[in-house]
């Protein structure tokens, strides 16, 4: 095993990053050469060089005021008299310091072009402004690593075989079948919990020529009984390990060993990495799906749409003899091979950081909104595509976004302008949040109309809406992407400060209900909710040590505890992070206690919150408020620990458009 570290002066400089292997799989690297997770995963440990800087683009700040130079200096060749017309511009740096000498002025916090991001630009450029909570975090907490979270039923805790381990097996795959009643059981599973979240295979169609295999799978076609485990395999991924117990009275991690090594084999009988045959492109494509996650499926989901354009599912295909059923099937499949392959290159490669271009999605029109019952195998005319809910709707609010991304003019200019890397002027900011109301209307329109929130698939596609565009806009005000004065501070209205707490709220609310509270397999939808998601709880929780009561405080902690709960590693692990974010917790908890303390008439009648008393315990201290608190530092005051800078984040959050 070998490094590839820079060498010479200027690598010398640069703070060492995580070796590839770390940063692809988002754990933490020891740095060593080798790392110690290379030498337990027996992987080549290689260093990266960072790439060079970028050029240092000026601020919007330092351009106003040579802009400004240029028009008096004209002024003055013309022997036009402007002096009446001055006023005192100030600075970011020049005003922090000037509010900072004169703590007790009540004199009104001047415009600030530049640094500005209200929701509507233009209406609150007056709006006075005040620091925000979030500068006096620790560097840990204002540049937090990707934190992954694992749920105790993530797939990825249940490694998939290898091809090597799949092959030399003798035993005949039929006898990997579970006895008929487990097939109808996990047939079952699949129609009501994975289905709807991925629509590659006709269900009406599909059922039978199952029902028929249960009984005698050795009649299956090669195809069919490669789609048939993969079926097994998703559908017991869906479920818990003790719902595997109730239902197949066996553990998760068993039978999921034996359906994806028998899911493997089927695919190899079929030499699935040249066919031509749709059913095996998806049992491919549902065994990718089960464990999207993994580096088998960072692999082979490019594979599966070098398949795809090899069979010409990019393009409308001009084949006469390809019934309109087909082209709707190869649609759906195309869209959501593209879909996971993306993910998949920007989540798992590294120096990935732009989106594929437009062209990469070909010209396939997105697929109709409407239900399995509406297609059938002999119509030749398309059926009426409905306005409103279907069993599509969850499936085609992520593949809204790529085609938004091919059509919208607003949205061409977004991404051109977040791959020039532009300052993050009020104009900028104004496009961006234009792209947002664009897109939120157009799933609005097209998808919740008739919305009954009683039924589950309407309530997680509602919820992975309003996630998606209260992660877009948390992203947009967060005070990361802003300019800020050379100390760190950033500054904000009252407004904008209610805006950002309200889509941090949204986008762990709606999280936690498609993690916790919805019976579809959530891990399908992890790069909506695992990447990034510690910011908007450490943004509640800076934002709660001033907002001590409400409903929406309530909730804010409602959620707080519903985190701790699911992952308890956040107070039992040794880790850095962790710390200070328990450290912030308790800081938060505290303001909380004295608030609730002045209206409920004394300590003894507040109720500490069990996740509290477990923090406590940690810590050392059995006495509420005993704890003494490190001291809140500044991220000025840590120079040369090589954090993440901002103008490295806006592409880090824009690339969230295509995620979906």
């Amino acid at each position: 095993m070998s490094s590839n570290t820079p060498t010479g002066p200027q690598g010398l400089n640069r703070p060492k990053l995580a070796c590839s292997l770390c940063a692809r799989r988002k754990v933490k690297c020891d740095k060593r050469d080798p790392c110690s997770n290379c030498i337990k995963a027996q992987a080549r440990c290689l260093y990266e060089a960072p790439a060079s800087p970028r050029p240092r683009k000026r601020a919007a700040d330092e351009e106003l005021v040579t802009r400004l130079a240029q028009y008096e200096e004209l002024m003055r060749k013309h022997n036009i008299d402007f002096s009446s017309l001055t006023h005192t511009w100030v600075t970011p740096n020049q005003e922090s310091h000037k509010k900072s000498n004169s703590a007790g002025s009540s004199a009104a916090v001047g415009d600030r072009t530049g640094v500005n991001i209200p929701s509507r630009p233009t209406e609150t450029m007056a709006a006075e402004r005040e620091l925000c909570l979030w500068s006096d975090l620790s560097p840990e907490l204002k540049y937090p690593s990707m934190q992954s979270l694992r749920h105790q039923n993530d797939p990825l805790l249940y490694p998939t075989p290898s091809l090597e381990e799949a092959i030399p097996d003798t035993q005949s795959i039929h006898n990997l079948h579970p006895e008929p009643r487990h097939i109808y059981r996990l047939w079952q599973l699949f129609v009501e919990r994975v289905d709807p979240t991925i629509k590659i295979v006709h269900v009406p169609t599909l059922q039978q020529r199952i029902l028929d295999a249960s009984y005698n799978p050795t009649r299956a076609s090669k195809p069919l009984t490669a789609i048939i485990f993969g079926m097994y395999t998703i559908s017991v991924t869906s479920i818990s390990s003790d719902e595997c117990e109730a239902y197949f009275g066996r553990g998760k991690a068993v039978l999921l060993a034996r359906y994806r090594t028998a899911t493997l084999r089927a695919l190899i009988a079929v030499d699935f990495l040249s066919t031509n045959d749709l059913e095996v492109l998806q049992a491919l494509a549902i065994f990718l799906f089960s464990n999207p996650g993994s580096d088998l499926a960072t692999t082979l989901s490019s594979a599966a749409v070098r398949l795809a354009e090899k069979m010409g599912l990019h393009q409308e295909p001009s084949d006469p003899s390809i019934s309109f059923f087909e082209k709707e099937m190869r649609i759906r499949l195309w869209w959501q091979l593209r879909g996971l392959d993306a993910r998949c290159r920007i989540n798992s490669t590294p120096g990935i950081k732009k989106p594929p271009p437009p062209s990469e999605i070909g010209d396939v029109r997105l697929p109709l909104n409407v239900n399995d019952a509406d297609l059938h195998p002999d119509m030749t005319e398309p059926p009426l595509e409905h306005n409103g809910p279907t069993e599509m709707m969850c499936v085609l609010l992520k593949m809204e976004v790529s085609n938004w991304r091919r059509h919208s003019p607003i949205a061409v200019k977004l991404i051109e302008s977040v791959l020039q890397n532009s300052v993050r002027t009020r104009e900028v900011i104004e496009l961006e949040s234009k792209a947002v109301d664009e897109l939120e209307e157009i799933y609005h329109r097209k998808y919740f109309r008739n919305y009954d929130p009683h039924i589950p698939l309407h309530k997680l596609a509602h919820a992975i809406a309003n996630l998606s565009i209260a992660r877009f806009k948390f992203n947009i005000y967060h005070p990361r992407g802003r300019l800020t004065a050379t100390d760190g501070e950033t500054y904000m209205s009252p407004d904008e400060s209610d805006i950002l707490f309200e889509s941090a709220l949204t986008w762990t609310q709606s999280m936690m209900d498609i993690r916790l509270r919805s019976k579809f397999p959530y891990y399908l939808f992890t790069h909506l909710t695992t990447d990034s998601y510690m910011d908007a709880y450490i943004y509640l929780l800076s934002e709660l040590r001033r907002r001590c009561s409400g409903d929406r405080v309530a909730l804010a902690w409602q959620l707080v505890e519903d985190l701790f709960n699911e992952h308890p590693e956040l107070i039992d692990d040794n880790n850095q992070f962790f710390a200070a974010f328990t450290d912030l917790t308790l800081e938060a908890w505290e303001a909380r206690r004295d608030k609730l303390t002045d209206c409920d008439g004394g300590l003894e009648a507040v109720t500490v919150p069990s996740f509290i008393q477990r923090i406590y315990g940690r810590k050392g201290s059995d006495q509420p408020g005993g704890i003494g608190l490190p001291p809140i530092l500044h991220s000025h005051e840590l120079g040369g620990v090589g954090l993440q800078g901002d103008k490295d984040t806006s592409w880090l959050y824009w690339e969230d458009f295509l995620q979906l």
